[in-house]
């Protein structure tokens, strides 16, 4: 392995045929991500940047989930300490940032639940496949915390305005079939199919014209760099606003007692609430 990911934990990098598989590797807490995680997903595109072995990147969840989002301790942490918090907050720049700035292909295989930070990593990513029976979800509502992680950014440049506010204001879950139709997700495939397929589209990018692929990305880009300038730079300010805040430890210990957090869930619902099986005690909200 290239010495520049030896000293990931939260992330395990394998290097193959010039594509960088990268698995988020905490499935004993449903791959939730903790203050280190945090802090590996805002450094490795830039490694993956400037690493000339790699043409194109692969990452997906390790077992059968792919991120149940940030993890309550690290939530804790921006509510209690105002340096982590600025800490968690540039972090999160970082990795949208990295998003923008990195040149090579990048294709996320949603393989399980993706929630939060993990999840605007996945769709921050040129090309987004999911397996038919996954759900996800931008769960900032349910912390108390406001959508602050590049969510406010990619889901109106994908969706729209309209339907974005109706998942960031409710941290409701979307199918991946919907997700797909709304253009959220690039294409669904079935379940347990999502590596095999991402390495099939990267593999395609890693042997197509690199120059070419890179200035397109690049060029595209700027619609994202744009949507920074006009919604997330200000999302993360009001995030570590209300970061702070009373509603926070009340939300906080509703997930742990129930699962549920802060949104009440939608009476207009035929199916009813489905939250209560995306969370334990021992995973997170969507941070």
């Amino acid at each position: 392995m290239n010495t520049a990911y030896k000293g990931y934990s939260y992330l395990d990098v394998a290097l193959a045929d010039g594509i960088a598989t990268i698995h988020i590797n905490r499935p004993e807490t449903a791959n939730a991500c903790d203050a280190v995680g945090h802090r590996e997903l805002s450094t490795i595109l830039r490694a993956i940047q400037s690493d000339d072995s790699v043409r194109a990147a692969v990452i997906t969840g390790r077992g059968s989930t792919f991120s149940a989002g940030g993890d309550l301790k690290l939530i804790e942490e921006m509510h209690a300490s105002p340096p982590d918090a600025i800490r968690i907050m540039r972090e999160a720049r970082e990795v949208v940032q990295s998003h923008i700035d990195c040149e090579k292909p990048v294709v996320a295989a949603i393989n399980g639940i993706a929630m939060g930070a993990s999840l605007a990593f996945a769709l921050l990513c040129d090309y987004v496949i999911i397996e038919r029976d996954v759900k996800i979800a931008d769960g900032h509502i349910r912390a108390a915390l406001s959508a602050g992680d590049g969510g406010t950014m990619i889901w109106p440049l994908t969706v729209g305005l309209t339907k974005a506010k109706r998942f960031l204001m409710t941290g409701d879950s979307i199918e991946a079939e919907e997700a797909e139709r709304l253009g959220l997700v690039t294409e669904v495939v079935d379940q347990g199919r999502s590596l095999e397929r991402a390495i099939q589209v990267a593999t395609r990018f890693a042997e197509g014209p690199q120059a070419a692929i890179r200035a397109t990305k690049t060029a595209l880009n700027q619609w994202l760099r744009l949507a920074q300038m006009t919604s997330f730079d200000f999302s993360l300010a009001l995030e570590f606003l209300v970061a702070v805040g009373d509603d926070v430890p009340k939300a906080l210990q509703d997930l742990r007692n129930r699962g549920i957090g802060a949104m009440p869930a939608d009476p207009g619902l035929s199916h009813g609430d489905d939250r209560k099986k995306s969370h334990t005690a021992a995973e997170p909200a969507g941070e």
